[in-house]
């Protein structure tokens, strides 16, 4: 089915990915309009939309729950917008599926995060000899590097672009680097080499879809499953390879504190297990004692965002253990369709998706930005998994028409499937 998007409508995809990719000022008054225009979007292009849509169903488990559960939480009508938010973000990743190829995704990806990479050249400010660029602080600018960082990679290694759209991918991923470098982002850096070590290894044993040979995608079964027995009996241990890298970098392996602030997490979750706070419940200084306690034990002020740095204790606070639910089976099920996906097709695109989504769960585990709305790598790991549906419905065998039978009225033409 070919995309049913208007030229000016892939440049407002373009703007879309800039705003999502970054936060600034005022920049609710393009957030906004363009999410609302879009959802209009979604519906005037049903044709197109509604298979993907029905076909990616799991996606739209968590929001509805959200909204079901506002008049629940702490704070109805914050609840209520959280959860229409996390809507439009999934009715809008399906809307770029319906739009958009594979490939196009990648690139305006890659186009908005490499402006970002460049302006973070010219705007920026330093925070303990480390650079910000035109984020926030200097761990939000290493760990928005790795989108760049693994998108200019795909496009530099996919044959399928043009040699000097190659070449400038290449010199922006130099450019992410070493921004990350300069971030002083410890976890960017660890996750930059991983997605170096993703994108090789399923370039490798599944780059080809199809036509990877079969005992090269057994070996990489083999990989996986030796990794996953290994890693934990390495980790464990007193004095390993992970503690002198952290050592060499200056970190911790009780990662700064966090793990302090997920029994705090425990705690809360045990006062509202079922449906949680709802969301923008629990972060509220002013009304909560508790908030204020975990401010002060973290030198943090009133005025600053803060988090228990981990997305599925956060996500269980504020939806309860029904919300955690939902986020595993929605995880697992783009991660299905990501790896069925490039299995069957392979490419580069489908190695960028799940590349995003493992770094993103990697993520996941520190930082609690997962299922968040309208925040663009997580928006790309939906994206990819609703091309299972589009891909499904393109290729569904199209009606024949049987000639009409002499003996009949012309006008009485069937429609068989083969």
């Amino acid at each position: 089915m070919p995309t049913p998007a208007r030229p000016v409508e892939l440049g407002l995809a373009v703007l879309w990915f800039l705003v999502t990719f970054t936060v600034f000022q005022k920049d609710e008054y393009l957030l906004y309009p363009l999410a609302l225009y879009f959802s209009y979007a979604v519906w005037r292009d049903r044709r197109a939309t509604a298979p993907i849509l029905v076909g990616s169903w799991p996606l739209l488990l968590l929001p509805v729950w959200a909204i079901l559960s506002s008049p629940m939480g702490v704070v109805p009508d914050e609840a209520f917008r959280t959860g229409v938010q996390m809507l439009l973000s999934g009715l809008i990743c399906v809307l770029f599926a319906a739009w958009m190829s594979p490939r196009r995704i990648v690139l305006t990806a890659f186009f908005a995060t490499g402006v970002c990479g460049v302006l973070s050249i010219f705007f920026t400010s330093y925070h303990d000899g480390a650079m910000t660029g035109i984020f926030a602080h200097k761990n939000m600018l290493g760990a928005k590097m790795l989108l760049l960082w693994a998108a200019a990679l795909c496009v530099a290694f996919d044959p399928w672009f043009r040699l000097w759209l190659r070449g400038a991918a290449l010199m922006l991923a130099a450019l992410a680097f070493m921004l990350i470098l300069r971030s002083h982002s410890a976890t960017a850096l660890v996750l930059s080499l991983a997605i170096i070590a993703m994108i090789g290894g399923f370039s490798f044993f599944a780059g080809d879809g199809r036509r990877t040979p079969a005992d090269r995608i057994a070996a990489g079964l083999i990989t996986i499953g030796v990794l996953a027995i290994a890693l934990p009996a390495l980790l464990s241990g007193p004095d390993t390879l992970v503690d002198a890298f952290f050592d060499r970098l200056g970190k911790s392996r009780t990662l700064t504190g966090r793990t302090q602030l997920w029994a705090y997490a425990e705690g809360v979750i045990r006062q509202h297990p079922v449906t949680g706070y709802g969301g923008g419940g629990f972060w509220r200084y002013q009304e909560n004692d508790l908030v204020r306690q975990i401010f002060a034990k973290f030198h943090k002020s009133p005025n600053q965002v803060f988090s228990f740095h981990n997305s599925f204790y956060e996500n269980t606070v504020h939806f309860g253990l029904i919300g955690l639910v939902l986020t595993v089976w929605t995880l697992v099920w783009a991660f299905g369709r990501l790896a069925a996906q490039l299995l069957q097709h392979g490419g580069m695109p489908f190695i960028f998706f799940l590349a995003v989504a493992g770094v993103e769960l990697i993520r996941a585990m520190v930082e609690s930005e997962l299922m968040r709305p309208f925040v663009l790598a997580h928006m790309l790991i939906w994206i990819g998994a609703c091309f299972l549906s589009k891909h499904r419905q393109n290729s569904r065998p199209m009606p024949l028409m049987q000639p009409p039978d002499p003996q009949k009225p012309a006008a009485a033409l069937r429609v068989e499937t083969p």
